[in-house]
């Protein structure tokens, strides 16, 4: 323990202090002692595994790691306890776990230790990581829980970079993503439809499409080469092709599914419905002012206006109980852990250890901004929830033995220094 990371343990103390101050008051304080029981158990779990397991035993455990979780998820198909319409949940006696947060976990260790072999270089390499995520994505994506599926996706672009690849690659590889989303917004310039077609062309789609063929154009210098013609052509038609087939792939969703993903951009178009729960967080949080209402004092808190404010719309209750100061509070807490892992990621002595950390800082960069984001309209709906903050025992375990894998990373490069 001569090594201990202090500064990031005081940095996770005060979030988790600040996260059981909002529960208490959340939901008349239904989850606070709940979660207050977690809180320990969490810590002797996490504490057990830093002093008897070391970075090095993750690193050659990583397959069979990557494995127990696949299975996990299978059996949760199967024996899975469904909750608000979501298979998300093995009950083992008095106990739920979420395995879909667990597998955060092993996919950044698993990840870390492929990405660790060797760097990534070509297209093909990146792809390979895509394979390797796609089975627990899949099975976790048909409980459906898409929030967390996206989590996987953001960890493993964060490990990717860090690992070699350039953001050209990234964004060649989710262009169609970016295509397909635009297509689903804005004024349309165009449209057409039949019994077997639907398409719809946008003005954001458009800009986006003009603007892509000419990056490939000149970051191919399609002029050099027919080879580098090709490329950029296929790429344009990739992505021309997402705008054809969005409709179709986005028929797949439900009804609701869609509102939730779209709403965010106009919620007061359905205030009663799919919107209402952003419009009552961002009242929430515009009546806290400057100081707050004061804990336990806020009306539209305490009178549960807002849905769910012990887990994905805690962040408004903050701002009305807390104030403007509160949430500012809360963010910048958030912004010190992130570099406090960032610089552990850099400084590491080993490539595992490196890309471990840096999948652990994509995870909690892509919670904060997603969860906060939702909260003040600028995120679709998707259930990601504010680490240390929102209320649930998988998820503060998981955060936690994450933060404590950033510490053995810490204390193994100060012993290697010594």
């Amino acid at each position: 323990m001569r090594f201990f990371d202090l500064r990031l343990a005081i940095t996770v103390s005060l979030l988790l202090c600040l996260g059981l101050t909002a529960l208490s008051s959340a939901a008349s304080g239904a989850f606070f002692v709940k979660q207050l029981v977690y809180v320990p158990i969490c810590f002797m779990i996490v504490l057990f595994t830093y002093c008897f397991f070391s970075i090095d035993f993750y690193k050659k455990a990583a397959i069979i790691i990557y494995w127990l979780n696949v299975i996990l998820l299978i059996v949760l198909k199967f024996f899975g306890t469904t909750q608000l319409g979501s298979q998300r949940w093995l009950s083992l006696g008095p106990i739920n776990i979420q395995p879909s947060e667990l597998a955060k976990i092993c996919l950044i260790i698993f990840l870390a230790d492929i990405l660790s072999r060797k760097e990534v270089r070509t297209y093909f390499d990146i792809m390979k990581i895509f394979f390797y995520i796609s089975l627990p994505s899949l099975l976790v994506l048909i409980q459906p829980d898409l929030g967390t599926t996206l989590v996987y996706v953001a960890i493993s672009f964060g490990m990717l970079f860090w690992a070699g690849a350039s953001l050209m690659q990234l964004l060649i590889i989710i262009s169609p993503i970016i295509t397909a989303i635009c297509s689903s917004v804005g004024f349309k310039i165009f449209e057409y439809h039949n019994s077997f077609l639907e398409l719809y062309l946008t003005v954001p789609a458009l800009i986006f499409l003009i603007s892509f063929t000419l990056l490939m154009v000149f970051y191919y210098k399609v002029w050099n080469s027919p080879f580098h013609t090709f490329g950029a052509m296929f790429l344009v038609l990739v992505n021309i092709f997402s705008v054809i087939y969005r409709p179709m792939i986005w028929g797949l969703l439900k009804e609701y599914q869609q509102k939730r993903l779209t709403i965010f951009l106009d919620p007061f178009s359905d205030p009663l419905g799919s919107g209402y729960h952003i419009i009552q967080s961002l009242y929430t949080i515009g009546s806290g002012g400057l100081f707050g209402a004061g804990l336990k004092s806020g009306d539209l808190s305490q009178g549960n206006f807002v849905p769910e404010q012990h887990t994905d719309f805690i962040f408004s209750l903050i701002g009305e109980e807390l104030g403007f100061f509160g949430t500012i509070a809360v963010i910048f807490l958030f912004c010190i852990l992130c570099v406090q892992i960032l610089l552990r990621a850099k400084n590491s002595k080993d490539q595992f250890s490196s890309l471990m950390s840096i999948g652990i800082f994509s995870m909690f960069i892509f919670h904060i901004f997603v969860n906060i984001g939702m909260n003040l309209s600028l995120m679709p709906i998707t259930g990601v929830p504010l680490p240390y903050m929102s209320y649930g025992g998988t998820s503060l375990l998981v955060n936690l033995f994450l933060i404590s894998l950033v510490a053995k990373v810490y204390s193994e490069n100060c012993k290697t220094n010594n």
